[in-house]
């Protein structure tokens, strides 16, 4: 049985919603309201042939351009004086009696413009029972014009006094939309139940249409979620729905290349781990059972144990460092720090290192070079710059160290002069556990600097990269702030 909330019996609903309105507001219009719109109309056409009609008063074809408006309005009209006398009549027939004295059965024509028709004389075209109420209205209103609907409601008139002692009387029926409603009913019985069976079986159409292809996206995304991230989704459908697929395609995609990044991270993590702690306990066994009486032997032993020890240490303090960093997307606001004066204490922690194992740093820092940065972090970026170079250079263990300003940016470069860095291998650099991946020394690192300083530098949405030529060169950019602020 179909849920009844799913997507097409949710469409076919609505679809059966929609045209439930659009009948019933037809129903409305054609039926309840056909009479008061039609009225509304009438009206306003009646009140403007009367103001055509007063404008042409005084023209000499003032009785002319009364017929043509009342043929044209299917309007009643009389000009009459203050006794009631009909001086002119017209209505939507006159002109068919033009020039006819008589009628075809012998009658005379009602017409005829010889003829004076009085309603108290009985005449021919006698004055609408109206007449004496509008008269009464304007006499009792004192004013020139008036308008109102006869108490049947069947008729609308209005009166205007022309000068010249002439009343001109127009009037309108209005009691023939009865009629009209009654067919429309009859009509829209028969289009609502022909249109509401077609719009039934349409809908049904539609949502079955429409529900098979956002089915079958779901049953992909359900694929995914169980582990299969190269599902078939559907396309061609429509374009939002293409996009979805996309989308979700796309989605899968990077589920896949996270799942196996995690995977990869993890053994690589894990075999980094196990190295320093089977030293560890391998010579923390050696102490115990063979070098213990030994003093010599006992504290080289003692003193690669506290090497590891500290590996490792370094190890999980990276990893909860590149961690912490990735969860925290927020935008922070920096502080100016003297970025000349932070570079030139990152080497400084060098030093010791250098003297020790013969390496040579060359230093070129540009003097009061002012950013707005996290001081402690982009000493983090530089001192891994300089890591990094010191453990790629060649057998000269000379590296080269150096920041300068250019175009408003400060530039932080260190160079080593190893092999480089192969093109291909360039876009992957930044990866987590790429060095651990690919690195032929022996150095002790964790494989997550470069990755670390990815990370801040993003953060502090600075420039960085790497150039590969004659050696390697890691190098990023921040905006340089004057001493006055940042």
């Amino acid at each position: 049985m179909k849920k009844r909330k799913s997507f097409g019996v949710k469409l076919w609903l609505w679809f059966l919603l929609f045209s439930a309105v659009i009948f019933l507001v037809l129903w409305l219009l054609q039926t309840v309201f056909l009479q008061s719109f039609y009225n509304d109309m009438a009206i306003r056409n009646v009140e403007s042939a009367v103001s055509k009609m007063t404008a042409h008063a005084q023209d000499t074809d003032f009785y002319d351009v009364i017929d043509e408006i009342a043929v044209s309005n299917s309007l009643l009209v009389f000009v009459t004086d203050t006794d009631g006398n009909v001086l002119y009549s017209a209505d939507e027939y006159r002109r068919l009696y033009d020039g006819i004295e008589q009628a075809d059965d012998g009658t005379d024509n009602p017409y005829h413009s010889g003829d004076v028709m009085n309603w108290e004389k009985g005449a021919q075209r006698n004055l609408p029972y109206s007449y004496q109420t509008l008269v009464n209205e304007l006499n009792e209103a004192g004013t020139d014009r008036i308008g109102f609907m006869t108490e049947d409601e069947t008729a609308y008139v209005t009166g205007i006094r022309l000068g010249d002692g002439k009343l001109l009387s127009v009037s309108l029926p209005l009691g023939t939309v009865g009629g009209t409603v009654g067919i429309l009913r009859v009509q829209l019985v028969w289009v609502s139940v022909l249109s509401l069976i077609l719009g039934f079986v349409l809908a049904w159409i539609i949502s079955k249409r429409f529900e098979k292809p956002v089915a079958q996206i779901a049953a992909s995304a359900k694929e995914i979620a169980g582990g299969n991230f190269r599902p078939e989704l559907p396309k061609g459908f429509c374009a939002e729905l293409d996009e979805l697929s996309d989308t979700l395609g796309e989605t899968a995609l990077h589920l896949e290349k996270a799942q196996n990044a995690q995977r990869e991270f993890l053994a690589n993590v894990s075999h980094d781990l196990r190295t320093p702690l089977t030293m560890i306990k391998g010579y923390a066994e050696m102490v115990k059972e063979i070098s213990w009486s030994d003093e010599e032997k006992r504290e080289k032993d003692l003193d690669i144990i506290t090497r590891e020890a500290d590996r490792l240490t370094a190890l999980v303090n990276e990893i909860l460092e590149f961690s912490a960093m990735q969860a925290d997307g927020s935008v922070k606001e920096y502080e100016k720090i003297d970025l000349s004066r932070a570079v030139r204490e990152v080497i400084g922690q060098f030093a010791p290192f250098c003297e020790q194992n013969g390496f040579v740093i060359e230093a070129e820092v540009a003097d009061g070079l002012m950013a707005a940065a996290d001081e402690a972090q982009i000493k983090r970026v530089i001192y891994n710059f300089i890591d990094n170079a010191v453990n790629h250079t060649d057998e000269r263990k000379k590296i080269k160290v150096s920041l300068t300003v250019s175009d408003g940016s400060a530039r932080f470069e260190a160079t080593d002069y190893g092999k480089g860095i192969a093109v291909e291998d360039i876009p992957y650099i930044w990866d987590r556990y790429y060095t651990a991946r690919n690195r032929k020394n022996k150095a002790v690192v964790s494989g997550l600097g470069l990755s670390i300083a990815k990370e801040i530098l993003t953060a502090h949405r600075a420039r960085f990269g790497v150039d590969s030529k004659d050696g390697c060169t890691f190098w990023f950019e921040l905006q340089v702030c004057s001493d006055a602020g940042v």
